[in-house]
């Protein structure tokens, strides 16, 4: 049977990752949990993942906040590093608002025996609804990371932020010089979620070992992690093996709501009719019932 190695990035809510963790958890299978934000809550999140104690379960607190910044990627190349050394088939990163739609055995039973890669990706810059283009601009055109500049909708003043990003302002950008991405690659973009065989991570991690300037390039990227993974791998050997499909039900098409939606009971059939293997965004502040009829789909 398949064995996972599980890479969680999780901002909020100990209770709701508990339920996450529960709905994926194997003794076989391996799992690494960074907690980003205010170490302060460290306490709360220990207490809560007590539970999951074992040596494959390893959870760390060593970000803050980082919406749209490289810190998710290094998160994420953190994990896969940690979990090199374990025997595993496929990797899958999860948010703490993820959950999965089958029963964790048809998961592994989908992904036994299988060497593709489940990745969502287009090239740069996508032609369609802007943006891709929108994600080449900032990939070619950062912003300066350490102290954001953005002009307030509200009071329309000139604000400074340190080390976060405030969603709704405009950013002054500052163009780099050299906007060339090293080794002559061709930028790549898609979702930041994906299921990767292990073969694909130990490509990545020896890739960035032979060309670290890969990574300095991408720190300085806006949302790197919707980038970083697709641009390795589609420039190399493997593009052939990825499947245009990263099995995730994300809703980008509600209106007047932040993006992508909180699914609720409301979205309910559609979850229960899709063939994805998870989903993404719940919160359980909002709606837990639909968690609860997810759970119930399983038994029957």
């Amino acid at each position: 049977m398949t064995r996972i190695a599980y890479c969680l990035l999780v901002h909020k809510n100990p209770r709701q990752l508990c339920r996450l963790v529960r709905s994926i958890f194997s003794a076989s299978d391996f799992f690494y949990v960074n907690i980003f934000g205010n170490s302060s809550t460290k306490e709360s999140w220990i207490r809560e993942l007590k539970e999951f104690e074992s040596d494959n379960f390893f959870a760390i607190f060593r970000y803050e906040r980082s919406w749209g910044q490289f810190q998710v990627v290094d998160a994420t190349l953190d994990s896969m590093k940690r979990l090199a050394r374990f025997d595993y088939n496929y990797f899958i990163n999860l948010s703490g608002q993820c959950y999965p739609l089958k029963p964790i055995d048809s998961v592994k039973r989908f992904l036994d025996g299988k060497s593709y890669a489940y990745m969502a990706t287009f090239k740069m810059p996508y032609p369609s609804l802007g943006l891709g283009r929108i994600r080449y601009s900032y990939y070619r055109n950062p912003f300066f990371s350490l102290c954001d500049i953005f002009l307030d909708k509200t009071f329309g003043k000139w604000k400074y932020e340190t080390r976060r990003f405030v969603r709704h302002g405009y950013f002054l950008r500052f163009p780099r010089i050299n906007k060339q991405l090293p080794y002559n690659l061709e930028p790549y973009g898609g979702s930041a979620y994906f299921c990767l065989p292990k073969k694909h991570v130990d490509y990545i991690l020896e890739f960035l070992r032979e060309k670290p300037s890969v990574l300095d390039f991408f720190k300085r990227a806006f949302a790197p992690d919707e980038l970083f993974f697709q641009t390795i791998i589609m420039n190399s050997q493997l593009k052939d093996t990825v499947t245009n499909d990263n099995l995730r039900y994300i809703d980008w098409s509600k209106q007047g709501v932040p993006l992508p939606a909180v699914l609720t009971i409301e979205d309910k059939e559609k979850l229960l009719d899709s063939p994805k293997l998870f989903a993404r965004k719940f919160d359980i502040e909002v709606d837990a019932q639909i968690l609860d009829s997810i759970d119930e789909s399983k038994i029957k």
